[in-house]
């Protein structure tokens, strides 16, 4: 019998790691080959890794609950030979047989350390005066020990695979990031990584000096965190660690915010007109959220620098449309899945994608490529009672806008009437290096125009 080791499989372009959820098999378990093994959770969605042979689970390596890196070796199964061969290769992506050893070329041997040379007496040191030859010695001796004592330079910080979030945060700290060994893939540098170099003098790490005998006892490490009675900690997610990723990276941008309040009155007259037909069509209900985010598109046609993103070599127009759908998940967090070709699909078109990435999501059975490509981010915080917000750009986005609560209010009208109108506020985030405020607010009231004009002129389908 040969042996197969399946090891976590790359989920996704940025995915560096994933949590193992519930193993589906147990050592021992026949399994066949595409029979689903393992769920893994990642900072975006959950999947299933089915077995890649048939054969028998011979032995478990990561345990339900632990988060690993790409390339871990999950477990272990008996398996035929030639079965087993042929998986590997594929996974490695190797071809045929096996190379001889003499195909590759030998490493070079890697430069040995110098040893530092004993102390000579100091008859033996050469003519001259003893004393003179004992403090030559003892001068060669105490720099050889300082050269092999010296500690490695760090690496240019051009060179450190970080976030700029994580750079920001061992700069604020003082924190030389090329003195940190990385334990992400590829030894990239984690926030864990540095919030545990920022820590490590707390917590009582080696003096650079050792203290002289008259020196007073050190006083014992004081933790970051005092707990009170009562607290319970809460065990972070894939999730929320992606959130709170995100959201620190998001937050290097410099952001501006602007509001607009809209008379929805209009638009939501149409909508009671024709959302019972709309629902014996399709089975769903007409939510406001389709115009809002029709209205959204309108305006990216309109005011395309919107619909961009800041690079460190310039503004890049993006030209597709793809809109970022915010969807709460409760307490457990928010993703945001992205509609493909927003521009391209109808007012009905667009509930339809809307009510599929929302259901898609409360049932956790979005893919890696309902995330990729978004440009523009609509969040719809109005069912939640928000009457305004401050949204946070998406990184690699120029702005979000965020549509909140729909009420009546009494307003004045421009004939200096009264009358109860049904108003909305709009709230634009914007990244302040590709869009200013009177772009920002060109964008907002494109958006209130397109809303403000619904009407039985403007065709569902």
């Amino acid at each position: 019998m040969a042996t197969f080791e399946l090891k976590m499989p790359k989920l996704g372009e940025s995915v560096t790691e994933g949590t193992i959820g519930k193993w589906l098999k147990q050592p021992g378990e026949k399994v066949e080959k595409y029979d689903l093994l393992v769920e893994v959770q990642t900072d975006k969605v959950n999947t299933e890794i089915p077995a890649e042979v048939s054969g028998t689970l011979k032995e478990i390596k990561v345990q339900e609950g632990e988060t690993v890196p790409v390339g871990t070796l999950l477990a272990v199964f008996e398996t035929a030979g030639a079965e087993a061969t042929a998986a590997q290769q594929a996974a490695t992506g190797t071809g045929g047989g096996a190379a001889p050893p003499t195909a590759q070329p030998p490493r070079p041997a890697p430069p040995s350390r110098p040893e530092p040379q004993p102390t000579r007496p100091a008859a033996a040191a050469g003519s001259g005066n003893g004393r003179t030859g004992d403090g030559r010695a003892a001068a060669a001796t105490a720099a050889g020990t300082a050269t092999l004592a010296r500690p490695a330079p760090s690496v240019e910080p051009s060179e450190i695979r970080a976030t700029p979030a994580v750079r920001k945060l061992a700069a604020d700290h003082g924190i030389d990031i090329g003195a940190i060994e990385g334990s992400g893939l590829n030894g990239r540098v984690s926030r864990k990584d540095v919030e545990d170099a920022i820590a490590q003098p707390r917590a009582g790490a080696t003096p650079t000096r050792a203290p002289t005998p008259s020196a007073a006892p050190l006083a014992p490490p004081r933790p970051a965190y005092a707990p009170i009675r009562g607290d319970q900690p809460l065990k972070l997610t894939q999730m929320r660690k992606a959130i709170a990723d995100n959201m620190a990276q998001a937050w290097t941008a410099p952001h501006a915010h602007a509001v607009m309040e809209i008379d929805m009155t209009a638009c939501m007259k149409y909508r009671e007109q024709v959302r019972h037909d709309f629902k014996a069509r399709e089975g769903f209900d007409l939510s406001p959220a389709a115009f809002i985010v029709k209205a959204a598109v309108e305006a990216l046609r309109a005011v395309p620098l919107v619909n961009a993103s800041w690079t460190s070599e310039g503004i890049v127009l993006h030209g597709a449309v793809n809109v970022g759908y915010a969807v709460a998940l409760g307490d457990e967090g928010l993703v945001v899945p992205v509609i493909k070709a927003a521009d391209e699909k109808s007012i009905a078109g667009l509930m339809r994608a809307v009510r599929d990435v929302v259901d898609r999501a409360k049932a956790k059975k979005l893919t890696f490529d309902d995330f990729s490509g978004g440009t523009f981010t609509v969040n719809n915080t109005g069912p939640l009672g928000t009457v305004v917000s401050s949204p946070i750009v998406p990184p690699g986005q120029a702005a979000i806008c965020s549509s909140e609560s729909i009420v009546k209010r009494l307003v004045v009208l421009d004939d200096d009437t009264i009358a109860i109108r049904q108003r909305m506020n709009l709230v634009i985030g914007f990244d302040h290096r590709v869009v200013d405020g009177a772009t920002a607010a060109r964008f907002l009231q494109t958006m209130r125009d397109w809303l403000e004009d619904v009407g039985p002129g403007v065709t569902l389908y």
